[in-house]
């Protein structure tokens, strides 16, 4: 008991503000948020084929606890991460 008092007081401890903490569980929220494919393709604006074929190639990651479809789900901040990488320049763009 006496050495646990005692590490307290050598040990300092580093103030943490109210926003560093909600900004940590955001963090940690968009890093854990699992979403259905039919999320990604309302998201993405394209059909739950194509969400399935972009799980296939490996541009999005799938994740469950079965291999079927239905226990499929998509990391939220992956599916960030994918519409980041798609992102079109606009010098390149053409109509």
């Amino acid at each position: 008991m006496m050495e646990m008092a005692m590490m307290e007081m050598a040990m300092p401890r580093e103030k943490i503000t109210r926003l560093e903490v909600e900004a940590y569980k955001r963090e940690v929220l968009e890093q854990s948020v699992l979403v259905s494919p039919q999320e990604v393709s309302r998201i993405l604006s394209c059909s739950d084929k194509t969400v399935y074929r972009l799980v296939r190639s490996g541009k999005l990651t799938g994740y469950g606890d079965n291999r079927g479809s239905k226990g499929l789900r998509i990391l939220a901040a992956e599916l960030c991460e994918y519409v980041k990488s798609i992102k079109i320049d606009a010098d390149e763009w053409r109509e």
